[in-house]
């Protein structure tokens, strides 16, 4: 009789323990499937956050302005890979401290003169008479001034003079402290426009920053 009590209080013990058991690893596989869940929100998120950054970043690199493929900023080795090595340098003093660091110039064979700071490494200006080179929204040495103006005028603002408050002709603020010059005459040996006739041919482009103009 003793022997089938304890028979009977065994069985219902594991019986008991077998329940728990089940329970137990139940609760925890709704757990882990919980964490689960949430690490998965987590790795979309996070996922979602990095699409989100890498197209504002090419929304903001599409928008810099280039002249032949180069931007103001690029490394000397940014602007071999584009154009090659094969110009001519020399250096320009800053005498009048103007750039604020004197000036590695490349020049190249098709018409572009690249100006590169030798302190900070990077290009300062563009400046191109080739025709085969646009700038990014297109025009190039030969356009007409209408044709330069009706693609630069809606979207950018013109510069104006530091010291008349003139509006300098041709000259376009195109983001980020960079202005685009485009030169219809190159005959006066000055950047500044007059005088500008629809049928004006662009002679040269320049690509630079606002502020190293006095």
């Amino acid at each position: 009789m003793i022997k089938k009590t304890i028979l009977i209080v065994l069985t219902v013990s594991l019986l008991i323990l077998y329940g728990c058991s089940k329970y137990v690893d139940e609760k925890n596989r709704i757990e882990y499937n919980k964490n689960k869940i949430s690490e998965n929100q987590n790795e979309i998120e996070k996922d979602k956050n990095e699409i989100n950054s890498s197209d504002a970043s090419n929304q903001e690199t599409a928008n810099v302005s280039s002249l032949g493929g180069i931007s103001l900023g690029y490394s000397p080795e940014m602007v071999v890979n584009i154009l090659g090595d094969n110009y001519i340098e020399s250096t320009e003093p800053d005498y009048f401290g103007i750039m604020g660091e004197d000036i590695t110039v490349w020049s190249y064979d098709n018409g572009i003169v690249i100006r590169i700071g030798e302190t900070t490494g990077k290009v300062l200006s563009v400046t191109s008479k080739n025709p085969d080179f646009q700038t990014d929204m297109g025009i190039k040495v030969g356009d007409d001034a209408e044709t330069v103006f009706n693609a630069y005028k809606p979207k950018f603002e013109e510069a104006k003079s530091r010291h008349s408050d003139e509006i300098l002709e041709g000259w376009y603020l195109v983001g980020d402290g960079t202005v685009m010059i485009f030169d219809f005459d190159k005959s006066d040996n000055a950047v500044i426009n007059s005088n500008i006739a629809s049928d004006s041919k662009v002679e040269e482009i320049i690509l630079a920053y606002w502020k190293h103009f006095d």
